[in-house]
């Protein structure tokens, strides 16, 4: 028997050991598991510490959806929709 733990920050199982039933190989591997309650369910291999980053590493410290400049971007851009299109401040580029 083989266990592994669940890393991806927004499944349900999140950080629970779950039995490895079967691999199932190819492109986009699934792993067949034993949930708590019994019953199998198949999860991506990736959501997975079976091929994934040491348990130490994650996943949510490496997501990060927007980066300053576009977080940036974006509030100049709903600014000037509030504003009609008309420009009265500088820009976040022109600071």
């Amino acid at each position: 028997m083989e266990f592994i733990t669940i890393i991806h920050p927004y499944h349900p199982l999140n950080g629970q050991q779950v039995e490895v039933v079967r691999v199932l190989r190819g492109p986009d591997p699934d792993l067949i598991v034993r949930l708590p309650d019994g019953r199998h369910a198949a999860i991506a291999m990736s959501l997975t510490s079976y091929a994934g980053p040491p348990e130490n590493e994650r996943l949510d410290d490496q997501l990060h959806l927007l980066d300053l400049d576009s977080l940036r971007q974006i509030v100049a851009f709903l600014d000037a929709l509030q504003m009609g299109g008309r420009k009265t401040e500088p820009s976040w580029d022109e600071l």
